[in-house]
């Protein structure tokens, strides 16, 4: 992890010197590029292709508001609009959605590129955008039509990063770089960005084909995973009143294309015995690695780790009107990824002038810069939330080669010629590059990212969101518009992935959840741990589970409904949607804490602070364990468990017992599994899975995890912790200073970073692009939830001058809520949101930066919805003629 990141720092190095000139040396250039970019906000703009005029009005926060007669107008404003404050994010996006990294940062992202082109997911994204309805086309062309009118009014000044984008590109000069037209098809590659992001467990396969040749047995692996406990809390547990989608086993699922369908219930099958060859493990470590560094570049997940879980989650809730204190339906949501600057989040409306069949929209929430309609918010009559479901639709299918045509695989029997495609990928300041890309029935050959895997068995890769039309951008366009539990349920027929958990409150007091998504099932094995036999054609896909059974609620009795990536299904549920799920703490924390409130009387402001709530209810069960058996040697030890022992469970930043905790947590973990794992535990340890792990072997003293394998001796959990508690003092003394500074807040902060030009390693570029470091609350596993990179704890395989780093960098946060929306459905113009930086992508812009205190400190910013509220909160109003 982090090889394209030091490869982008290489590049970026060759151009240190002109850089810096041109940042510090040259005042008249600072100043012109102080003027680049930066939006227009008010007064009046003309724009060809526009039906009528649109209004856009901002407010204090920068939030953007849109006004037009129709629909065409409205996507073409919000495109114009996009492209002003983020024209540089969706840039860098859409070369990460089409391969085409090397095109701005050189040879060093070539590997990225022949990950992404190999996978395909462009012509995915193609596949999608044929499959659309016409009204869905009509506006994805007219937002394309937008952000071209942006490029074309501004002709080549489109702000600092474009001009060291042109420098590192070679095409050079003041003018910098040129964007190419946008396109509909760049908006919808967008979506296998997020769908590889939030949708696949590729890398957490391979972590455990890895392990198995390691530790010398499957069952040994999976050890490393415990099974999600009997008591966790279950988003639709079967039986539950008000609920529906529990399945039933005569069902016809819905057909793979181009194969047979049968109908696979989650019963136990002998799993495949195909393996990877263990002669290449450095080689699909580091393939499963760029999945994560793309996700990093692309701001989405910063902590991704092999194992999985490191790095994404969220939570949303709603409340019916029966409990909370206006009778409305409350909903609040933070969905949780990377951190970045910008946010990956803009906040924006969309409002047609008079609402009618012929232009229904009346929206606002937050989008992705790029992408037409608003995700995730409300419109007059409906709300909705969404979180990771973390389904498995990603299988690894070895296949076999024909020996007498090499061109040729084999699949029951039959010689099949493999699909071969070539893809050309051009370089910044080199020549391009052509590579070959071969694909089986099952999807595209991975051994074709990597030369050292050209002489192993070749592996195909099954993901849903390659395979099939996915109507996931059709769904969420449908949302915008929804006036009932019937029409959100529709909306989600035809979608793919990534597979949500979504909430619903409307204005009626009604609350209601649906997982959508096409989730396999599989002949032979139902799980997909493990890589599966293509050739026999007995593990092969049979279809997906039926919309109709997948689970839905509505108005359930606890009068509210909670996801935070837990289990979406129980034990009873008749088919495999996943496994992986988190271990249901935070869940469990948000439940009892609702449930806790009296009848009619949750507002909120109360949601807004469960939404900041630091207590890390895992520590409730590991303390008593451990406590049991620590006698730390030296004082320093002694000191901290003293500091354990007394904690709250809370972790504000003044808080010594979160500190504590937490540091020792992560060192205890570590001297379990290192020993075992090798290399493997830098993916491992800090994983939700590594936690729950920790627990079932502190709850069993004989364990044999408890004994270093690395030595003669036999020892026993008694030295461990004692020697993890003494090694955890030391380190922070070492850090950090003498105990009084052992505090949360001095090893947990934030620093927003911009993720291609702000992580260059140069340091006039990094404080320019990215936001300083500051001291922030929560903790990984608490509602308030914030991850860290824990691998970076361990040597780098790929560069061994990289040091690891000590905790007082440890915990520096990487991934956490992305935003946070609370709403009362009987009173829209209450609802308050808060995104992680600002609205503005460009640094001299004040709205870059300027919601990172209300963000770090659980303020918000008002989200108003009719439009004479939004006039009068208006801090500067645009108008766009023809």
């Amino acid at each position: 992890m982090g090889g394209s990141v030091r490869i982008l720092r290489t590049g970026l190095r060759v151009l240190a010197i002109i850089v810096v000139a041109v940042m510090l040396g040259v005042v008249a250039m600072l100043a012109a590029f102080t003027g680049r970019g930066l939006p227009q906000t008010s007064g009046t703009i003309r724009i060809d292709g526009l039906h009528a005029s649109a209004t856009v009005i901002r407010d204090d926060a920068g939030i953007i508001q849109i006004r037009a007669d129709d629909p065409h107008d409205l996507f073409l404003a919000q495109g114009y609009v996009h492209a002003q404050e983020r024209m540089w994010q969706m840039e860098v996006w859409r070369h990460i959605s089409s391969g085409r990294l090397a095109e701005l940062f050189g040879e060093g992202s070539l590997d990225t590129d022949r990950f992404i082109r190999t996978l395909g997911w462009r012509g995915a994204a193609q596949h999608d955008l044929d499959a659309m309805p016409p009204d869905v086309v009509d506006a994805l062309q007219a937002y394309a039509d937008g952000v071209n009118a942006w490029l074309a009014d501004h002709d080549g000044a489109f702000g600092p990063p474009f001009v060291v984008a042109g420098l590192l590109a070679g095409t050079g000069g003041v003018g910098g770089y040129t964007p190419e037209p946008w396109t509909p098809l760049d908006s919808a590659a967008w979506q296998k960005v997020q769908a590889w992001n939030l949708g696949g467990n590729m890398d957490t396969e391979i972590f455990r084909l890895l392990a198995d040749a390691r530790l010398g047995s499957p069952d040994r692996t999976d050890e490393l995973f415990p099974a999600y406990e009997a008591d966790a809390p279950v988003i639709t547990p079967s039986g539950l009143e008000g609920s529906g989608g529990a399945g039933n086993l005569n069902v016809v699922p819905v057909p793979v294309q181009g194969s047979a369908t049968t109908s696979t219930p989650a019963i136990a099958v002998a799993a495949s015995d195909a393996r990877l060859s263990t002669e290449a493990d450095g080689a699909w470590h580091d393939l499963a690695d760029l999945g994560a560094e793309i996700l990093a570049l692309a701001g989405l997940d910063n902590a991704a780790g092999l194992a999985g879980n490191h790095g994404i989650g969220s939570n949303n809730w709603v409340v019916s009107g029966s409990k909370s204190a206006s009778g409305g339906a409350l909903l609040a949501n933070d969905p949780h990824l990377g951190f970045n600057m910008p946010s990956v989040w803009i906040m924006n409306g969309l409002h047609c002038r008079t609402v009618s069949e012929a232009c229904p929209f009346d929206v606002t929430g937050v989008s992705f810069p790029g992408v037409p309609a608003v995700v995730l918010g409300h419109n007059a009559r409906v709300a909705w939330g969404a979180t990771n479901v973390g389904p498995d639709v990603q299988d690894l299918f070895r296949e076999t080669v024909d020996p007498q045509d090499p061109s040729h695989y084999l699949y029951k029997g039959d010689s099949i010629p493999f699909d071969v495609r070539t893809e050309t990928i051009k370089v910044a300041g080199g020549e391009d590059v052509t590579i070959e890309v071969r694909s089986t029935r099952h999807g595209p050959i991975l051994n074709d990212v990597d030369d050292r895997l050209a002489d192993e068995a070749p592996v195909a890769l099954a993901w849903t969101s390659i395979q099939e039309a996915d109507g996931a951008f059709t769904s969420i366009f449908r949302l915008n518009t929804v006036a009932d539990f019937e029409g959100f349920r529709a909306a989600f027929e035809g979608y793919g992935s990534p597979s949500q958990n979504f909430v619903y409150a409307d204005i009626s007091g009604n609350i209601g959840y649906q997982l959508p998504g096409l989730v396999p099932l599989r002949n032979g094995a139902p799980t997909g741990d493990r890589i599966r036999d293509g050739a026999s054609g007995d593990d092969d896909w049979g279809g997906y589970i039926p919309f109709d059974d997948l689970p839905w609620q509505l108005n359930p009795p606890s009068g509210f409904i909670v996801s935070a990536n837990n289990a979406a299904v129980d034990a009873d549920y008749p088919f495999f949607i996943g496994h992986d799920w988190d271990p249901g703490y935070r869940a469990q924390r948000i439940t009892d804490l609702l449930a806790a409130a009296p009848e009619g009387s949750l507002t909120p402001a109360d949601l807004r602070a469960i939404q900041m709530d630091t207590y890390l209810l895992r520590a409730d069960r590991t303390i008593p364990l451990l406590l049991a058996d620590a006698a730390p040697a030296t004082a320093d030890g002694q000191l901290l468990l003293s500091r354990i022992r007394g904690w709250d469970r809370t972790c504000g930043i003044d808080s010594t017992g979160c500190a504590a905790y937490v540091s020792a947590e992560f060192v205890l973990t570590r001297a379990i599994f290192e020993d075992e794992l090798g290399p493997l535990a830098r993916d491992y340890v800090g994983s939700t899975a590594s936690w729950q792990s920790l627990l079932a072997v502190l709850s069993d003293p004989a364990s044999p995890w408890w004994d270093d394998v690395s030595t003669t001796e036999v020892e026993r959990a008694r030295d461990v912790i004692a020697a993890a508690l003494d090694a955890t003092a030391a380190d922070l003394r070492a850090a950090v200073g003498e105990p009084g500074r052992w505090t949360w807040g001095r090893l947990h902060t934030v620093n927003f970073r911009e993720q291609s030009l702000g992580l260059s390693g140069i340091g006039p570029l990094e404080w320019y692009f990215n936001s300083g470091a500051r001291q922030v609350a929560g903790v990984d596993g608490a509602v308030n939830n914030n991850y860290y990179r824990t691998w970076l704890a361990f040597p780098d395989p790929d560069d061994p001058e990289v040091a690891p780093v000590g905790l007082d960098r440890l915990f520096t946060v990487s991934n956490g809520p992305s935003y946070r929306l609370s709403i009362d459905m009987s009173n829209l113009d209450a609802a308050r949101i808060v995104i992680t930086t600002g609205q503005s992508g460009n640094p001299f812009d004040r709205h870059y930066g300027d919601l990172i205190d209300d963000w770090a400190s659980g303020g918000t910013v008002p989200l108003k919805f009719s439009w004479d509220a939004i006039e009068a909160s208006a801090a500067a109003t645009l108008t766009l003629e023809p």
